[in-house]
């Protein structure tokens, strides 16, 4: 005779809460605040657990005109600038290059994107106006207009022929002088790097700082970057500490290469030229 199946009952499940947790403001000395937090934590008889200050939107940017999101060929989008918390906008992965570039760029103080557009007399004698890409304020005064354009482009349509016309009517109030960027104005190393600074820009202190700051200050001739990371002791943050004394050009590159382990440096003179 077969054996009969035996169910083990059924238990009682607890309902759910509908109603969503309230969480109160950020304030560490509200007990309701302390209770909640802890409970989160699964401990309540520990200290709570303090969040980090509340998100800090970025500025916005500056730039004179909207450009469109919707075009389907281009990359378009926005960067932000560590030190400003301010958005600036670009309308091809160019014109983005050309703003991580610029902002690894020695003596940069700002960089406006889309600046005012500024009136100009054509070769041809018609008026128009011309708005650049970007505008460079430097630690010496200087202010420069910069336009990016595709290198193929600009060659057909002779860019920097265009620039040197109307560089003497650019006002003095609004730059000293042009620059045109291309691909091929800097290395694909130096844009991957431009890309690598930007990125540890936004770490919050770490005492791998200091440390590898005395480190550097003993360097005599060359050294890998490697060993200041294991002679630091702090393994990726010190890495990333190192790379943030290249973009302060404390340190620089003795090659133009990705900046690596393996990647040589040398201490930095006053008057070295960007190497990132």
């Amino acid at each position: 005779m077969p054996t009969a199946l035996r169910f083990a009952p059924r238990t009682a499940h607890r309902r759910r809460d509908p109603r969503p947790m309230r969480i109160p403001m950020f304030d560490p000395q509200n007990p309701e605040f302390a209770r909640v937090i802890s409970g989160i934590a699964g401990a309540s008889d520990q200290p709570p657990i303090l969040l980090a200050s509340p998100h800090t939107p970025p500025y916005p940017s500056t730039a004179s005109r909207k450009i469109s999101l919707r075009s389907k060929g281009s990359s378009r989008g926005e960067l932000v600038i560590p030190d400003e918390l301010r958005r600036i906008l670009f309308e091809s992965s160019l014109e983005k290059g050309g703003g991580l570039w610029m902002l690894t760029y020695p003596g940069l103080v700002r960089l406006d994107d889309q600046p005012p557009a500024v009136p100009i007399v054509h070769p041809d004698g018609r008026p128009g106006w011309h708005t650049f890409d970007f505008r460079a304020h430097f630690d010496d005064g200087r202010r420069i207009g910069i336009s990016v354009k595709d290198e193929a482009h600009a060659i057909k349509n002779d860019v920097a022929g265009f620039l040197q016309h109307i560089a003497p009517q650019i006002p003095k109030s609004f730059a000293d002088g042009v620059m045109l960027y291309t691909e091929r104005s800097i290395s694909p190393a130096m844009l991957s790097n431009a890309r690598l600074i930007q990125a540890v820009r936004r770490d919050p202190p770490h005492p791998a700082d200091a440390v590898v700051g005395a480190i550097v200050a003993t360097i005599q001739g060359q050294v890998r970057i490697g060993a200041i990371v294991a002679d630091s002791g702090h393994g990726a943050a010190a890495f990333r500490a190192v790379v943030r004394l290249i973009a302060k050009r404390v340190i620089r590159l003795t090659a133009d290469e990705r900046i690596g382990y393996a990647t040589r440096v040398t201490l930095a003179r006053r008057n070295d030229g960007e190497v990132a």
